[in-house]
């Protein structure tokens, strides 16, 4: 059994931003969970393209409160990190989603591979390649095996 915080301010968040036009996809444990490969997605990762006062805006008009904490630094790129309180957990938005590979700038590009749990679920291909560069090589390796089938 899969255990997930409730997916209702995920869904909203997520067709607010394609009503912009926007793509869109959730990844992160939400991604590994949809695949079988963990039981337990502590929070949603919902990645995006776009300009970040679109995304802003969009959070607005949902009037759902966020914070838009400083990056990290490096390997971290991603282009606005939006925090959504959703009561009792968190919901990553990232436009741009991005991560630095050495001197090089590596996009991890928006690609919806399926839906679980009304959510549009990210590229595992795009993922493995994040995990690894984000210094997450376990779940990149969770990922890697699934792909390799």
């Amino acid at each position: 059994m899969i255990t997930h915080p409730p997916t209702d301010t995920a869904v909203r968040i997520v067709a607010a931003l394609r009503e912009r036009g926007l793509p869109v996809a959730v990844g992160g444990s939400a991604l590994l969970a949809s695949l079988g490969l963990v039981d337990r997605v502590r929070d949603w990762d919902i990645t995006c393209e776009g300009e970040p006062a679109v995304v802003t805006a969009a959070l607005d008009r949902l009037g759902l409160a966020w914070t838009a904490p400083a990056s990290a630094g490096r390997p971290f790129a991603t282009r606005a990190r939006l925090v959504v309180d959703a009561g009792d957990h968190e919901i990553d938005v990232l436009v741009g989603f991005a991560a630095w590979d050495g001197d090089r700038l590596v996009p991890f590009p928006v690609g919806v591979t399926g839906e679980w749990r009304g959510l549009p679920i990210a590229d595992p291909a795009v993922w493995a390649i994040a995990y690894r560069l984000i210094g997450r090589p376990e779940r990149a390796a969770l990922l890697e095996r699934w792909l390799a089938g």
